[in-house]
């Protein structure tokens, strides 16, 4: 069990991620002019926050548990079609599979499956890796789905408690329709 002291570490690791993994989507959002809402229903524990930075919609979605976990989606500015997702995830796992070690990230193995999603309104892939952090093991989650035919793209962060969560809050998403 980790002492008040670590969660706390890991809990202030995972908001420096939430920042830095922030600042990448922007980029590579570019200069994507998104109007879309997503609605999602919470699960319990979790807190959603939704930023609209130069009308660009992301959400933030964190467990109250310190190192539970916590995810961001935001649109993917590159067109590609619903049915290209679990071709797309495949390259990016392949990508952070070469570029984690290099960048400090301990990978527990460098085997990871994509695995398919569908929900309310939404489907969608992921490619789960499990990582090493200051010691503790934590799962990293990149994920693309398609909602209403738009394309977003996300990461999750966490414990393996905090992802069966985070999938189905994902499942749950909804385009909010302007009436």
């Amino acid at each position: 069990m980790a002492t008040r002291f670590q969660r706390s570490a890991i809990g202030s690791k995972m908001r420096t991620f939430a920042s830095i993994l922030i600042a990448v989507i922007l980029v590579l959002s570019g200069c994507s002019r998104n109007t879309d809402s997503l609605a999602f229903q919470v699960s319990p524990g979790w807190k959603l926050d939704n930023q609209t930075p130069s009308g660009l919609h992301f959400y933030i979605l964190s467990a109250n548990t310190p190192g539970e976990g916590s995810f961001i989606l935001s649109p993917w500015s590159a067109i590609i079609k619903p049915e290209e997702i679990p071709t797309q995830v495949q390259h990016l796992a392949d990508s952070f599979s070469i570029q984690a070690p290099v960048s400090g990230i301990v990978l527990a193995s460098h085997d990871y499956l994509v695995e398919n999603f569908s929900g309310a309104e939404g489907r969608g892939s992921y490619a789960m890796f499990q990582i090493s952090r200051g010691g503790t093991n934590i799962l990293q989650t990149l994920f693309m789905m398609s909602v209403d035919n738009r394309i977003w793209y996300g990461q999750f962060m966490g414990s393996s408690n905090g992802w069966p969560q985070t999938l189905t809050m994902l499942k749950s998403v909804r385009k909010i329709r302007k009436q």
